[in-house]
């Protein structure tokens, strides 16, 4: 947190292009520095909370903070009254778009930590090459012929094996295992726990009561630049090719990702997804918590799947789809509304 004589709801106005309505009965002047960003119920006097949904409007009236920052469509929604009570107590920034003043501020309160650099005494390090500028935390292992770039930060009991490569700028968390030959973009994000490249799920099996044999798992992963990994996701390397993983995707926590799975951009990857082998998600592709999807499968770009969808066919772009097995959104929100009704058909038809 920084407390800063820049951060006075004048010069936050200022940053944030916002219109400042200065309170009428507030005891804290324009140029109060203001030292957090909190929640409407543990503000302080020198705190700021936001207002983005109509809901929040009672908690954020009867908190202390000095500053209210409120994105324009929620202010103009407010009844008069309302906006009466709040501007006689608070100073007010409204903002076009209150999620990245949101962004925004909490970049400037809570900046990330410099970068330290210097590898730890502790830390094993092969023939790699790192940059003069990286950060390698305790216990650390590297491996031969791996190369980090400029400004990444790996933290304490990292295990990186042989014949990686990693771009600038990213931040590997404790205890993350990257195996050999996989490859990281620019600003990848891996938090705690995550294991990328290990071997995929292949057996063979010649007959029903035969033993499974392991077929070798040779390929590697291909992470490309501004990807966000999760704690405890596994990401399996490809059988011959790449499992490869498209630029700006966030993956969340506890994901697993098979062999020679291919992901687009921008997608979004909710916790406990499991997505089986060699199949191929489109760009902008949303799948929400514990969607499952079968392998050798194609999801087309922009497709949404809520949460716990099972996907077992072809999902042509842009659909929004519901249930298991997936159908399109709204037929799964009537075949839910049919299906409470089944219990009174029953007893109907028992009468006749």
């Amino acid at each position: 947190m920084i407390t800063s004589p820049q951060n006075t709801p004048h010069h936050l106005a200022s940053d944030l292009k916002g219109d400042l309505i200065p309170a009428k009965g507030s005891p804290f002047p324009l140029d109060t520095p203001l030292q957090h960003v909190q929640t409407p119920e543990k503000a302080g006097p020198s705190d700021v909370v936001m207002l983005l949904q109509l809901r929040w409007q009672d908690s954020v009236l009867a908190s202390a903070a000095c500053l209210c920052v409120c994105e324009t469509g929620v202010w103009q929604q407010l009844a008069e009254h309302t906006r009466e009570q709040i501007a006689e107590r608070k100073h007010i920034i409204v903002v076009p778009d209150g999620r990245e003043a949101l962004i925004a501020l909490l970049k400037r309160f809570y900046p990330e930590e410099p970068l330290i650099t210097g590898i730890h005494p502790s830390a094993i390090i092969d023939t790699a090459t790192c940059h003069p500028r990286t950060q390698i935390g305790a216990l650390t292992t590297v491996g031969a012929n791996t190369s980090i770039a400029e400004g990444t930060r790996i933290g304490p009991q990292v295990c990186i094996g042989e014949n990686v490569r990693i771009g600038e700028h990213c931040r590997i968390g404790a205890r993350v295992v990257i195996c050999d030959g996989v490859s990281l973009g620019e600003r990848v994000v891996i938090h705690p726990g995550a294991v990328i490249g290990a071997e995929g799920y292949g057996f063979y099996q010649q007959t029903r009561q035969g033993p499974h044999q392991k077929i070798p798992q040779v390929g590697s992963v291909l992470i490309e630049k501004d990807v966000e990994i999760g704690a405890n996701v596994t990401i399996d390397r490809g059988t011959l090719g790449n499992t490869h993983i498209g630029e700006g995707t966030k993956i969340d926590n506890l994901v697993h990702i098979a062999h020679n799975v291919k992901i687009g951009k921008r997608c979004l990857i909710i916790a406990q997804v499991g997505i089986s082998g060699s199949t191929q998600i489109g760009d902008d592709v949303i799948l929400a918590g514990q969607t499952g999807v079968a392998g050798h499968l194609h999801v087309g770009d922009g497709v949404i799947a809520s949460g716990k969808t099972g996907i077992t066919r072809n999902i042509p772009a842009g659909q929004h789809i519901s249930g298991h097995p997936a159908m399109e959104h709204r037929a799964y929100l009537r075949w839910q509304a049919a299906l409470k009704q089944w219990p009174r058909w029953w007893e109907k038809l028992k009468q006749q």
